[in-house]
């Protein structure tokens, strides 16, 4: 999974656990840029072999992706609310 997908999680549920990704904490305060440039070292998403979790990660990647990129001094955390809101 992306990181989105472990942000949004941690904001659904409340959690206040930094997931480490690829020994990156996945800080929600971290600018979208910073998140850009994370995503870009990270490649491409792995398949969980589930295609609608596929499809659910894939979008919600591209949306993460076209907000941080329009906004990029925005926090994750806004744009990941900003995501699941649409």
């Amino acid at each position: 999974m992306r990181i989105a997908y472990f942000v949004a999680v941690t904001l659904i549920f409340g959690l206040a656990a930094k997931p480490a990704l690829s020994q990156n904490a996945q800080d929600p305060n971290m600018s979208c840029a910073d998140y850009l440039k994370l995503e870009a070292s990270m490649g491409p998403t792995p398949s969980t072999g589930d295609a609608a979790t596929d499809k659910m990660a894939a979008d919600l990647d591209a949306k993460m992706k076209a907000y941080c990129t329009a906004n990029p001094k925005a926090t994750v955390a806004d744009a990941t609310m900003k995501v699941m809101g649409n």
